[in-house]
């Protein structure tokens, strides 16, 4: 039987070998379809196939690694391999591989199982690089496929993806498929809040998690000279849209103390120190368990932005993502809770304030 110090020098090894890609930069960079990306994925299919399990990458790059079993009933696992920007360590990355892991060490301690085990690495979670979120879950579960966009140095979402899917598909052994859906599903992944910490629990059984939208807010003002165009006949469009994100924080806390507001990401024009800002752009992440207060705020988003009283100051609004509330499968909550129990783990039933693969797909059964 192989020992417990050596399967984790295996996950180490894994774990360490993928995070040092992003060796030379501030946290982790994988965004989809990046280089640093494309190598992850490949030497995730190398640690699969060295494994003895069969490797197949979709035509969105998500890969699928599976010991075959003695039925056509999946069981899987897994989690994304895209970062956001300047990332953390284990978002992510900790569900695969420790989803490779368990079924390694089930082959290696009991063999053939009844069910084929598959590991799902995710092409895309994020959003980091494209105004889209959960492409590689949706196109798996949903068959959606991503419209046309691009990333912020005009490359689409269409010539990223075909280049770094096609490196992957062309690696030795690999078979290229789209495979049927599992059975169900679980996702193993770090809380990335407080809420296990402050209450000393040491996992986190997920029952469902917020619904989420998101919105890209454009601000027009009137850009000129900042020293000589007088205060009382300016039409500054930062210091308008700094009262829009003012306004609209305080709605938010007003409406539920639940609700997560955040702007994220802010981008000035012309972004010069003498000049009046003319142009502003942010994002507005706003997440809740009711979708009908999600409703409800996206009606005072759109309230707010018309209520200027500078009639110079243009506002408008776009949203670029809408998931509804996902409740998970009480089974599969039942049964983790009773593992728990069994492997003496503290434990705490919660929903998830972020978002995951087996809540985009909507399709899977738990996280």
């Amino acid at each position: 039987m192989i020992r417990a110090t050596d399967e984790w020098v295996t996950f180490e090894r894994h774990f360490q070998q993928i995070i040092q890609l992003s060796a030379k930069t501030v946290g982790q960079n994988r965004l989809v379809y990046s280089p640093s990306w494309v190598k992850a994925q490949a030497a995730l299919i190398q640690f699969g196939q060295q494994a003895g399990l069969t490797a197949m990458v979709d035509h969105y790059g998500n890969v699928y690694l599976d010991l075959p079993g003695e039925d056509d009933h999946v069981i899987a696992t897994g989690s994304h391999m895209d970062t956001v920007r300047n990332g953390g360590k284990f978002d992510g990355l900790y569900g695969v591989l420790g989803g490779l892991q368990a079924i390694t060490m089930l082959k290696t301690r009991f063999g053939a199982p009844r069910h084929t085990l598959r590991l799902i690495s995710f092409s895309e979670e994020e959003g980091s690089r494209f105004n889209t979120t959960f492409s590689g879950s949706k196109y798996y579960a949903l068959h959606q496929s991503v419209g046309p966009l691009t990333d912020q140095n005009g490359i689409s979402f269409e010539q990223a993806r075909s280049q770094a899917v096609e490196q992957l598909q062309t690696i030795s052994n690999i078979v290229v498929k789209r495979p049927a859906l599992p059975i169900s599903f679980t996702e193993l992944h770090i809380e990335q809040g407080p809420r296990l910490i402050n209450t000393h629990a040491a996992v986190g059984l997920v029952s469902g998690i917020v619904g989420q939208r998101r919105w890209s807010i454009t601000v027009h003002g009137v850009s000129n000279h900042a020293g000589t165009t007088p205060m009382n006949d300016r039409h500054d469009a930062l210091q308008a849209a700094v009262t829009i994100i003012y306004q609209l924080n305080g709605l938010a806390r007003h409406l539920s103390p639940n609700l997560a507001f955040t702007v994220g990401q802010l981008t000035v024009s012309p972004n010069t120190s003498n000049v009046i800002p003319g142009t502003i752009q942010f994002t507005i992440d706003a997440r809740h368990a009711d979708d009908r207060l999600l409703d409800q705020f996206e009606q005072l988003i759109g309230e707010t932005l018309n209520r200027q009283a500078d009639p110079q100051i243009k506002c408008a609004s776009k949203r670029y993502g809408k998931d509804l509330p996902a409740t998970f499968d009480s089974d599969l909550l039942a049964q983790n809770k009773q593992l728990a129990q069994q492997l003496s783990l503290t434990s705490q039933i919660m929903a998830s304030g972020a978002g995951h693969d087996s809540y985009g797909s909507k399709l899977f059964s738990v996280d």
